[in-house]
């Protein structure tokens, strides 16, 4: 990550997501694969949704940075879009 930057909050690009699940494999408390086949993040609310997401708003927030990171990274497509909390994006 860019300058070891916290990741504030997190995008799936639904355009680009095959549905790969490797995010689910890293990340499984974090992501899942909707009825489309296309990563969502699982939230506080209840909601499933591909974002924007805040960090704090995830069902688990104590994820750590580097799970998510290794979640993005591993995406093939690199759907997985992270930014800090100033809206830079520190990721892909």
């Amino acid at each position: 990550m860019a300058e070891n930057k916290k990741i504030a909050k997190i995008v799936v690009n639904r355009d680009l997501c095959i549905g790969a699940a490797s995010c689910i494999t890293i990340a499984g408390e974090v992501f899942e694969l909707d009825g489309e086949n296309k990563a969502v993040m699982l939230l506080k609310s209840g909601q499933r949704n591909s974002g924007p997401a805040l960090k704090n708003d995830l069902v688990n927030e104590s994820v750590s940075d580097e799970t998510i990171l290794s979640a993005a990274q591993s995406c093939p497509t690199k759907a997985i879009l992270l930014y800090d909390d100033e809206g830079n994006q520190i990721y892909p």
